[in-house]
Order: C-alpha cells, then sequence, then structure tokens
C-alpha cells in the first residue's frame, strides 16, 4: 500500500541511535542507516526527510531515557558509555563535539538536553536532606555536568570502567567530604 510503513517505527529509530552512537552524526551515512535497518534509503528518505531529521527522532529517544535514569548519575553515565564491543562512548559528547559542523537544530537538541541534566542535578542537590553545599545548586549542577563531558572523553581516550568509576568517586568525595 502506497504510504503505509512497512517496517517497526520504534525499531528503526532505535538502530538508527545504535548507529549514530558507534559512527556519529557526520560519519554516519543514509547506506549505514538502510543496511543497519534493513530499510531502504529512499524509503527512509520518505519516511524522515534526511539524515539529520532520522538523528534528531533517535537523540529525542536517547535523551529521554537517559534523563528518566539520570538519578543514578555517574554509574549509569559510565556503564552507558563503556557498553558495546567496542565501547561506543557518550552520544551527547560525541555530537556535541560535532557541534561546529552540526546545524541550529543538532546543536539545540545537545544544549537542551545538557540544560536539562543540570536542572536535575540542581534540584537534587538543593533538595533536603540531598542538600551538599551552602553553593549555588545551578552552578554546581553544571560543574557536574562538565566532569561527566569529562568522563566521556577519558572514556574514549581509552580509561575502563573501573579508572573512570575511581575518578566519579574521588570527584563526589571532593564534593561532600564527610558530609
Amino acid at each position: 500500500m502506497v504510504g503505509v510503513r512497512q517496517f517497526d517505527e520504534q525499531e528503526v529509530i532505535a538502530i538508527a541511535l545504535d548507529v549514530f552512537w558507534r559512527k556519529g552524526l557526520h560519519d554516519a551515512t543514509m547506506q549505514d542507516l538502510a543496511a543497519a535497518t534493513g530499510v531502504q534509503r529512499g524509503s527512509l528518505y520518505n519516511a524522515y526527510g534526511d539524515k539529520e531529521a532520522i538523528f534528531l527522532r533517535a537523540f529525542d529517544q536517547y535523551a529521554g531515557q537517559f534523563l528518566e535514569t539520570a538519578g543514578d548519575a555517574f554509574d549509569l553515565i559510565i556503564v552507558n558509555m563503556t557498553s558495546g564491543s567496542p565501547p561506543r562512548g557518550c552520544l551527547t559528547t560525541r555530537t556535541a563535539l560535532d557541534a561546529a559542523i552540526s546545524s541550529t537544530a543538532v546543536r539545540q537538541r545537545v544544549q537542551g538536553l545538557l540544560s536539562r541534566l543540570e536542572q536535575l542535578i540542581s534540584k537534587a542537590i538543593s533538595s533536603p536532606p540531598n542538600r551538599l553545599l551552602a553553593t549555588d545548586a545551578n552552578r554546581l549542577a553544571r560543574v557536574v555536568v562538565t566532569f561527566t563531558r569529562g568522563l566521556a572523553v577519558m572514556e574514549r581516550a581509552g580509561y575502563g570502567r573501573k579508572q573512570l568509576k575511581e575518578a566519579a568517586a574521588t570527584f563526589v568525595d571532593a564534593l561532600v567530604g564527610d558530609a
């Protein structure tokens, strides 16, 4: 039938997310997406418009899932970026590093995710009984988000899960001390 999708859209977006995660937005091609999903390039173009539109759908799905589970903070982030063989790294950081050559829509999505992550962390920091420091929670949240981007870079540089968890534990110890 004309106009009826012959594929499971959720499955295609999930597979596309994996392709973007492994290759990055700019290195992934429509041919890569077609080969991975089993959907012809023409059908992908028809359904989504272009590669960036597929990326934005996949990134929105990723952002939603990531923020839902962000309460587990560093363990989640470290496991997330060290999963796969080879480890796939951090989609947000990979995309942010490409932001200079990305469109406004891609930059806005990345900035939006990081901003929402800062808000979640700020809320957790400033809410009793979790109040950590007598400092501005929003500024501290930005430091925490910055640290997590640094973890992603360190993972790309070859640090393993154990080393990253040790760095995160040291960071938390430095923030809260004996609190």
